[in-house]
């Protein structure tokens, strides 16, 4: 008997990611998961790429580049629409004004449903710095998608009063490579893009009078701010490179506790605290935007203040002086990462959108 399936356009950043930005984390792993999940439900998927390409280019080239691949793509959606019952559009909030009305309104014209997911925790933001006609175009176009995922707690009680909006979570399912006991932190790591305001130099200065049994591991693309002189002659710090997606969880899973001082304007839940969590490693993050909501300060990790070296080194300290704490800590990473499991939040998307295409 042959299956019904349910075809999708899906708009995402699924290319092979030839920036280095592309490599790590982002939407394209979070496009990436949901066309695997949602792959297992019978949903069939035709893509329309919109991978970044080059970065770190002259500003004239890059907004060049960015009005070729917006008309490539809107190309794309007026002639594909038609064989789809539904779109799906994966983007950040920055970057959602012009793509999302656009599409929004070939949808409208097409009478088909548009779902949009929002990838990070600073739609608000984007919103309130929204001049009064480009806000007024939000409100009049893909703020009335058929739904709008938003990746945090506090975005969705935000936007609480439009009922098409949902909150659905950065998730993953990490495989752990091994079951790892941990007893004591010796190995320590940071992954992200290099981004100064992922708080890099804040972890390598927390790390430079570490015990001598203890390192830091440093992995992540180079960006146009990243700051390598912090590296020189640092005591204890190691740079390792770029990790593929797909070696991340092994490696989290080499280390004992990941650090991530993040000051970042677009954090959401960072996919590397969820892989980290699913890996039964602890974090030590600052108490910034929505990473809160993900990391309970002495239930699976340690919260400090942004932008605070000393704050990160404490809390280090703390955990190295307490085994039972970082025991307990570990426990607690494992039980939270099992809450952020794929399997479960795609069933609920799936029969959400089954459901709009029955309309």
């Amino acid at each position: 008997m042959a299956i019904d399936m349910t075809k999708i356009l899906l708009i995402a950043p699924l290319g092979s990611g030839k920036s280095a930005a592309n490599v790590i984390g982002g939407n394209r792993l979070l496009a990436a998961e949901s066309v695997r999940e949602l792959g297992k439900r019978d949903f069939e998927f035709e893509i329309l790429d919109t991978s970044g390409g080059v970065t770190n280019l002259p500003p004239w080239k890059f907004q060049l580049i960015r009005l070729a691949r917006f008309l490539r793509v809107i190309r794309g959606v007026a002639s594909k629409i038609r064989r789809s019952q539904l779109v799906f559009l994966v983007i950040a909030p920055h970057s959602a004004s012009v793509l999302a009305s656009s599409v929004w309104a070939i949808c409208k014209i097409a009478r088909r449903p548009m779902v949009l997911r929002l990838s990070g925790g600073d739609l608000s933001l984007v919103y309130r710095r929204y001049g009064a006609v480009a806000r007024r175009l939000a409100e009049r176009t893909w703020m009335r998608c058929s739904l709008v995922y938003v990746e945090t707690q506090q975005l969705y009680r935000d936007f609480h009063r439009l009922t098409n909006f949902r909150w659905f979570p950065n998730t993953r399912n990490v495989a752990a490579p091994a079951a790892v006991r941990r007893g004591e932190i010796r190995k320590l790591i940071f992954v992200s893009r290099l981004h100064m305001s992922k708080g890099l130099a804040e972890a390598l200065e927390a790390c430079r009078r570490l015990p001598e049994h203890c390192r830091l591991d440093v992995f992540g693309p180079r960006m146009s701010d990243t700051d390598f002189s912090l590296f020189e002659d640092h005591p204890k710090a190691i740079y390792g490179g770029v990790l593929e997606p797909e070696k991340v969880p092994r490696v989290l899973c080499e280390h004992d506790l990941l650090l991530f001082p993040s000051y970042y304007s677009m954090e959401g839940y960072p996919g590397v605290v969820l892989e980290a969590f699913q890996c039964g490693l602890p974090v030590v993050a600052a108490k910034w935007r929505s990473v809160p909501e993900l990391v309970e300060h002495e239930e699976n990790g340690l919260l400090v203040e942004p932008r605070s070296a000393a704050a990160v080194r404490s809390a280090i300290e703390r955990l190295l002086a307490d085994p039972d704490l970082y025991r307990r800590l570990c426990k607690g990473a494992e039980r939270r990462g099992e809450y952020f499991r794929s399997a479960v939040w795609h069933d609920r998307m799936a029969a959400d959108l089954r459901g709009l295409c029955r309309t």
